[in-house]
């Protein structure tokens, strides 16, 4: 049994992107500078800590990899600048360590430190303060529970994908 679809894919294209193909490039790379802003608010919103630094959002770039005309290409969260400026980046987004175990931090050993100024609290477990590292101290923490995974760029991924299906429908519409 043979399926034939019903209409012609490069059809399609030459009726709608190719016809004002310069109007796509520039919506195109509008959406990857969009999904870098989406990453880096998700990351901002979704940390459990006060006081959280910003490091890992400030970290996510936006780089333009387009080398020749009448191609578009982006990148959103360069790995190797990630690794060099947010190194616990795979951590956050997956929750476990690139060997798949899952992190628990000081491997579940003693942390000296604080939870700002004062020793924890059962009362306020959950990550709601933030914890200040300090060599010495006589408080800190016994970490029992992994770090949940924040899936900033399964998120993102998903976001891209909407917006690229909008976009096409746009283009189709000739809006």
């Amino acid at each position: 049994m043979k399926i034939t679809p019903k209409f012609d894919v490069r059809q399609i294209m030459a009726d709608t992107i190719r016809k004002d193909w310069f109007n796509f490039q520039n919506l195109a790379f509008e959406s990857g500078l969009s999904i870098a802003k989406y990453m880096q608010d998700y990351i901002n919103s979704r940390h459990r800590r006060r006081g959280a630094s910003g490091n890992l959002a400030n970290a996510i770039t936006f780089e333009s990899l387009s080398t020749a005309p009448a191609r578009i290409g982006w990148g959103v969260g360069n790995i190797s600048v990630l690794n060099a400026k947010a190194k616990y980046w795979y951590v956050v987004n997956y929750g476990k360590m690139v060997t798949g175990q899952a992190f628990i931090p000081g491997k579940g050993k003693f942390i000296p430190g604080s939870f700002e100024g004062d020793a924890p609290r059962s009362a306020l477990k959950g990550g709601v303060q933030k914890f200040n590292y300090q060599d010495g101290s006589n408080m800190g923490m016994f970490p029992k529970n992994p770090i949940r995974p924040m899936n900033y760029i399964q998120a993102s991924r998903r976001k891209f994908n909407k917006d690229l299906n909008l976009l096409l429908l746009q283009m189709r519409k000739g809006l």
